[in-house]
């Protein structure tokens, strides 16, 4: 609504004639140049965007200061100890740093396997938690995070209007992708953060008749987002596409050249890394993201976790284009960002809430739900300001109707909260395991380990804890007596048989197919005993981990009592 600010006065003398007013005989009155008119007050559409009153300005980013605030307390309140991926980018790191600066050879070809480029997000985490550990690292992804929430409170600000934008940021600063990726050091947070920025330059700046080829800077952001994590191009196409869509209301067809010259840029700039990355990114992004191995989750299974952790931000996304499309305003006199017509703000509004689709649609491609919980906050990006329309839509002109706006928004702080705190405690605290394992490692030893990458990263540094000493319960390649290479179970069974490692270590949880096979290779084999049971616990209950000792004497010696793992109830 229009505040005193915001009324236009217009003179008489705008396209009027002089007017003669009456006079009295025998005395000559002057010619009136002007006369008061009465105040109108009209919707005021900027010619390029929302441009709102000073002092609206401040009140809103004070209210965004107090979300940005809330999200950032959610987001400490989550604390454990280091997560395997967490571990594994952060030594990888390390290692590809002292490649780069020292020529100290890698322990594996991580640029083969991983699912963003290793010499980018790993490199900055090694180098941060050589300053300050895990902490510092987590600390960007924080930063990074709250970035993200005042990034797209300018864009829905850009597109509709202050109340929207404020919407927006208050439903995506407590939903739990955005919780979740801020204390978690991986690649996702960066990833997001540069989607973002590049979104944020190509919308304001598609608008700007003077600056247009401003929006190709968006193009370099856009790639590094891609380079950090591969999957990242699933939302190049709507950073593509919006621009046009945002500025079609002030620089109409000229906007149509927006997302072939974006995705050229963007094209060209990919290509120029996959040529100096060489031929083993090529794989890696096969591997990792365009062909990766089909997993056997169902896609009802994707389609719940999907609505759990996203539905309703996409709700209310649904909701936003629906009054939006119908109705570009609240109330006849609101201060909105130039609609344009319905067909202009139907399309706006299937884009962005079709983004939030992309990577459910995307993992049901897969069967396969792993890094869902982080991959629905990227698409909850795009579709947020279109929530936030329809969040603000509920409420009401008028603030008609808060009480169902508080309490759509204490649903989604309720979910977010309960959802973050279970997905980060989803592993147990390593401290013991970690106290526990180490007494039984030496030099130049082997251990079999399940999920080995959060005792090489806690562990780094000793000489009897390098990576390659590490081999994981996931899968092995042995090679037998007589040259064979076994894979799967039955390389388990005859490495185990075999005594080639000093100590093997596994909770009957990640891989219970091949934990299930040491198992009873131990018990054959007589080698092992074992040497210790940590009790550990996640969000879903106790578990154990049993850590088996390569016996010193030979397995033909006196008959020793065997004790094998207690099940786990």
């Amino acid at each position: 609504m229009l505040t005193d600010a915001d009324t236009i006065v217009m003179p008489a003398a705008v396209g009027l004639r002089d007017i003669a007013l009456p006079r009295q005989a025998g005395e000559h009155q002057p010619l009136a140049s002007t006369v008061e008119m009465p105040v109108l007050k009209v919707p005021a559409e900027a010619p390029e965007g929302y441009t709102p009153t000073r002092r609206r300005t401040v009140v809103s980013r004070l209210a965004l200061l107090g979300i940005l605030a809330l999200q950032a307390v959610l987001t400490l309140r989550l604390r454990n100890t280091a997560f395997e991926d967490e571990a594994l980018y952060l030594y990888a790191g390390r290692m590809e740093l002292g490649y780069l600066l020292h020529g100290v050879a890698l322990q594996g070809s991580y640029a083969s396997y991983f699912s963003g480029a290793p010499v980018l997000y790993p490199v900055l985490s090694a180098a941060l938690n050589a300053v300050g550990g895990l902490a510092l690292i987590r600390t960007l992804s924080l930063v990074e995070m709250l970035a993200v929430t005042a990034m797209l409170y300018s864009v829905a600000r850009f597109l509709f209007n202050e109340r929207a934008a404020l919407c927006a940021a208050a439903l995506f600063a407590v939903s739990e992708s955005a919780l979740f990726v801020g204390h978690l050091a991986t690649y996702d947070a960066t990833c997001l953060f540069l989607l973002a920025a590049s979104t944020t330059i190509a919308v304001r700046s598609s608008a700007v008749s003077r600056w247009w080829p401003v929006v190709l800077l968006a193009a370099p952001l856009a790639a590094l987002a891609v380079a950090v994590k591969y999957a990242g191009a699933l939302f190049v196409p709507t950073i593509a596409v919006l621009p046009a869509i945002a500025g079609w209301p002030v620089r109409g067809r000229r906007v149509l050249l927006y997302p072939p010259a974006f995705c050229l840029a963007v094209a060209v700039l990919l290509a120029v890394g996959l040529r100096l990355g060489g031929h083993v990114y090529v794989e890696a992004i096969t591997g990792t993201t365009t062909s990766r191995a089909q997993g056997t989750t169902p896609d009802s299974h994707i389609l719940q976790e999907s609505a759990d952790w996203g539905g309703l931000v996409a709700l209310l996304a649904v909701i936003g284009v629906a009054l939006y499309t119908w109705h570009a305003r609240t109330e006849p006199s609101e201060l909105i960002a130039p609609p344009g017509g319905r067909a202009r703000r139907a399309m706006l509004g299937a884009v962005m809430v079709g983004t939030v689709t992309l990577a459910p649609l995307y993992q049901m491609y897969l069967h396969t739900d792993v890094s869902l919980q982080k991959h629905i906050g990227f698409g909850m990006f795009f579709a947020a300001p279109m929530a936030g329309v329809g969040l603000a839509r509920i409420v009401g002109d008028h603030f008609r109707r808060p009480h169902f706006g508080i309490a759509l928004w204490s649903a989604a702080l309720a979910l977010g909260m309960s959802q973050s705190w279970t997905l980060f405690h989803d592993w147990p605290a390593s401290g013991p395991l970690v106290s526990a394992l180490s007494p039984y490692l030496a030099p130049h030893a082997a251990y079999l380990v399940e999920v080995p990458e959060v005792p090489i990263y806690y562990l780094e540094g000793r000489p009897d804890a390098q990576p390659a000493q590490f081999s994981s319960t996931y899968s092995i390649a042995y090679v037998g007596s007589h040259g064979q290479v076994m894979t799967g179970n039955a390389g388990f069974a005859a490495a185990v048989r075999a005594g080639a490692f000093r100590v093997i270590a596994y909770d009957d949880m990640v891989t219970p197919s091949a934990d299930a096979t040491i198992a009873q290779a131990i018990a054959s084999s007589h080698r092992y005993h074992l040497v210790r049971i940590v009790h550990l616990n996640d969000a879903y209950g106790a578990m154990n981990y049993y850590i088996w000792e390569k016996r010193a004497a030979p397995a033909h010696h006196s008959p020793r009592a065997h004790h094998s793992p207690p099940k786990r109830h």
